[in-house]
């Protein structure tokens, strides 16, 4: 089994600073000393696009940052949106979020991106008639698409930065917009979404606007003229428990809304590139921008730059609950007035990206694991799912399950695994994947997928995968045993006994399951079991002949095909003219891919245990006793010395006469068998010796059959000197029983 750690990425709340004094004055927000001030910390509010500290500005600093900081973009760049790729650290906190969105369109062709100095007039960001502030985006709002609309309520760019102070965790937001023209007394809002919002117009008429507010969202109301800063200025939070659905948080009336006057005790100010103690002039942007009167290019004149901040932390201190901790959108606007139920004429829309969730799955090591009998069990996986900007937040955690692959990685294509519904609240269980069953080797890896419920969508979180990649492991083949044992049929075994060699496979592996529920993995949970082991076991026997390994026999059958772990058996039965010693079987299984491996391979040098026999010669005792008939002759005499010629014949048959004096009558002389010797002065008593050693009685000389037993005599002859008697016979009966 392969197992899994379980983690849980634990999310934490920082609690707000408590604010030291508060005090209601005439509809406004005044807090002590500097401790809230939005201006006079790391960012610039002073009318201009880049750090510049005029002398009428003395908490301004060059360590400060403006908005040319937060971006970087050529003189003429004519990207649509920019957004700050690396959170930029100062002296008393971390910008973390920026984003610059242009809403202009140059060229002959009216494109977006055009660095045309013809400006286009026609806008297709622009709200349609009846849109409100107190209504939600969703039932209340409409955009136009390729509306024109008049220079003074025509946003050229728009931009927003998100600032955390490092002392006491106070959230900021920076805000700002650049008008085409002024014209008299001029308008703007931010809204600033904790969801998403968008409105698409590309196809025409009157579409409404998707998402919806999220309890919480911030609109900030300005109204500044053309030859002084900033009027009376309104900050709200999406409250519907009211009627209006608006409740204010913050406000600031002239001439502390402008953040040139008001310096060191403000929560909420906006500023202009116009007023007293500040740049009353042009100023310079590094961007793209248009005006009515010069065109497209890098000016922005009196008052048409419009910049602002809020102290979030501050601001809602008032209302009993914390600031949302973050915003996914902003929505800068140009309106007819401050008022809450103001026609509302142009918009910029940028992401501000501060909401935001990741998800990483993580098993628990890569360390390979076997299949063990074909099937087994994948272990769990977890996920550490981390939200950032809402509290609250909950949705659908699934886990899917990629397998064999060739490449690293996994999608909603795997197998589906589990499903749980996470929140929260959720206890470290509801982290963890179930279990799958895996019935093939190979790579597999798992990926999770997190789907927001409705809620969490409106709060700006958005489905979320991890792509697998690193969260693998392996399955790996296992390799069978195939010990053999070799017997004969005979003990001892000789020549015609029929030899027998078993292999039993041991530890093979079951074939894929098939059919599961994902087509592109039908091996992982799958519906049919996979087959047992297959394969080929082939055998092969080696003779004693030649000192062995050279002379090979033939078994019955040569080979076995496997059907699962088990005894498989081939013989042989050897022949009267097969040669005496140890004969040699050699086995060898070839796998079963993908889940068995070949076991071990055997040869004939080295074979398996147990895998040799020995066989001897037959024998068999069959006896013939045989007789080697022979004469020992003495010639005896009373007189001289014997001359003459001595004669011994060996006859077969019936002799006639006496012993002393016989003939041989009926009998035949054996062939070869007669024997001659000279009396020259012989003297009595001399021996004389036949020599036969080719005639046998019972068998011949080379044990084949031969003459058979009966009546047998030597006929001895001597031509002188013996009168008596003349011859001589020795008879013997010859009776052989074997």
């Amino acid at each position: 089994m392969l197992s899994r750690a379980i983690y849980r990425k634990q999310r934490g709340r920082r609690p707000l600073t408590a604010l030291a004094v508060v005090t209601l004055v005439t509809g406004l927000f005044i807090f002590s000393g500097t401790a809230f001030a939005v201006h006079d910390l790391d960012f610039q509010l002073d009318g201009d696009v880049s750090v510049n500290c005029p002398a009428a500005l003395p908490l301004c600093t060059s360590a400060q940052k403006d908005w040319t900081d937060m971006f970087t973009v050529a003189t003429n760049a004519t990207t649509q949106t920019i957004s700050l790729n690396t959170p930029i650290t100062t002296t008393h906190g971390t910008f973390t979020n920026a984003t610059f969105t242009r809403d202009f369109r140059s060229g002959a062709a009216c494109t977006l991106n055009s660095a045309s100095t013809t400006f286009c007039t026609s806008d297709t960001t622009t709200y349609a008639t009846g849109s409100k502030d107190t209504l939600d985006m969703n039932t209340g709002w409409a955009c136009n698409f390729d509306h024109n609309v008049n220079s003074k309520i025509d946003i050229m760019n728009a931009y927003s930065a998100a600032f955390t102070r490092t002392s006491d965790s106070h959230k900021f937001l920076y805000f700002g917009l650049e008008k085409n023209k002024d014209n008299g007394t001029n308008d703007a809002g931010f809204w600033f979404l904790q969801g998403d919002a968008n409105c698409d117009a590309s196809g025409g008429g009157h579409p409404a606007w998707t998402g919806a507010h999220t309890p919480g969202d911030v609109l900030i109301v300005a109204e500044y003229s053309t030859g002084g800063g900033i009027g009376n200025i309104t900050a709200y939070r999406w409250d519907p428990t009211v009627a209006t659905n608006l409740s204010q948080i913050s406000t600031a009336v002239a001439p502390l809304g402008d953040c040139k006057n008001n310096l060191g005790s403000d929560a909420l100010c906006a500023t202009t590139n116009s007023g007293a103690k500040a740049f009353n002039t042009n100023i310079t942007t590094p961007w793209l921008t248009a005006d009515a009167t010069l065109g497209v290019g890098n000016t922005v004149v009196p008052p048409d730059f419009f910049e602002g901040g809020i102290d979030l932390t501050a601001a809602f201190q008032g209302t009993g609950t914390p600031p949302p901790s973050c915003f996914n959108t902003f929505i800068a606007d140009t309106r007819s007035s401050t008022s809450k139920t103001a026609t509302l004429f142009d918009y910029a829309r940028g992401s501000l990206g501060q909401c935001t969730q990741t998800l990483t799955t993580s098993a628990a090591g890569t360390a390979s694991g076997s299949i063990g009998t074909g099937s087994v069990n994948s272990g769990t996986d977890t996920a550490t799912l981390t939200i950032t900007g809402t509290p609250t937040w909950g949705g659908d955690l699934t886990w899917y399950l990629c397998g064999p692959v060739t490449t690293d990685g996994c999608d909603n294509t795997g197998v589906l695994v589990t499903t749980r519904t996470v929140n929260q609240d959720s206890p470290a269980t509801d982290f963890v994947s179930g279990t799958a069953t895996l019935t093939s080797v190979g790579r597999y890896c798992w990926t999770a997928h997190f789907e927001p419920n409705a809620a969490s969508k409106l709060a700006g979180l958005t489905a979320k995968d991890d792509n697998g990649v690193g969260e693998c492991f392996d399955v790996a083949p296992v390799t069978p045993t195939l010990p053999t044992s070799a017997t004969c049929s005979a003990s001892p075994c000789i020549l015609g006994s029929t030899l027998t060699d078993t292999a039993t496979l041991t530890g093979a592996a079951s074939q894929p399951g098939s059919g599961g529920p994902s087509t592109a993995y039908p091996t992982i949970n799958p519906a049919t079991p996979g087959a047992a082991a297959g394969g080929t076991i082939t055998w092969v026997l080696y003779a004693p002949s030649n000192g062995g390994c050279t002379d090979t026999r033939t078994t019955t059958p040569t080979s076995r095909t496997v059907s699962g772990n088990g005894p498989y058996s081939v013989t042989y039965t050897t022949l009267n003219n097969d040669p005496v010693g140890t004969y040699t079987f050699v086995a060898n299984y070839g796998g079963n891919g993908p889940n068995t491996n070949a076991a071990a391979t055997v040869t004939c040098a080295a074979p398996g245990a147990n895998e040799t026999v020995t066989v001897v010669g037959s024998a068999s005792v069959a006896t013939a006793q045989r007789w080697l008939p022979n004469d020992r002759i003495v010639l005896s005499t009373n007189g001289p010395t014997m001359t003459g010629t001595l004669t011994a014949t060996l006859y077969s048959g019936t002799f006639s006469g006496t012993a002393d004096n016989c003939t041989s009558g009926t009998a035949t002389a054996v062939t070869g068998q007669s024997y001659s010797f000279t009396l020259s002065n012989t003297a009595s008593g001399t021996p004389f010796n036949t020599t036969n050693t080719t005639f046998f009685v019972g068998t011949k000389a080379d044990g084949t059959a031969g003459a058979a037993p009966g009546t047998y005599f030597w006929l001895i002859h001597v031509d002188t000197q013996l009168t008596d008697p003349a011859d001589s016979c020795e008879t013997s009966t010859v009776s052989i029983t074997n």
